[in-house]
């Protein structure tokens, strides 16, 4: 896994947005393969430790953070290649955009219908709520295919105190 610093899109600013360079980001390489997970997800909430988040937002966060790459590393490589998903963290005012870009088959989650939920727990089966669970904490999903990639941002709310 590969840490580094943005490049500085400030031209493609909205005007009255804050310059790239004050708002705390994070960007990392993520090797597509399971054994990654767990280095990520300490990555991330290392940095994220030195903000005043709070333990929902960092739930929200993590949650969004190890379902979005889980279902990238489970479903999106059927090659047998050695393929990277590009994660780029950045804290605004209002939340935490988490942005996933990937080389993997095409996938809109935007679009994907919820799982049916089980009538009973003998008939629960582990898997298919991940994407129900993300589109509910988060404040906004939005999906795009450009260039042959799969890109995905993830907003969640700065501030979350409840709920989901």
């Amino acid at each position: 896994m590969v840490a580094r610093s943005p490049s500085d899109p400030s031209s493609a600013l909205p005007p009255g947005h804050p310059e790239p360079r004050e708002l705390p980001e994070l960007s990392l390489s993520v090797p597509g393969h399971r054994q990654a997970l767990e280095p990520a997800r300490r990555s991330v909430i290392e940095f994220l430790a030195a903000f005043d988040l709070s333990p929902r937002t960092l739930f929200n966060v993590e949650l969004a953070l190890e379902e979005t790459l889980i279902n990238a590393m489970v479903h999106a490589f059927g090659d047998g290649a050695v393929h990277v998903i590009e994660l780029h963290l950045r804290l605004t005012p209002d939340d935490v955009e988490l942005t996933f870009e990937d080389d993997g088959l095409v996938f809109d989650p935007t679009q994907a219908a919820d799982a049916a939920r089980p009538a009973s727990i003998e008939e629960a089966r582990p898997g298919g709520l991940g994407l129900m669970l993300v589109r509910k904490l988060a404040r906004s999903v939005a999906y795009e295919r450009r260039d042959g990639r799969n890109s995905l941002l993830i907003r969640v709310a700065r501030h979350a105190d409840g709920g989901c």
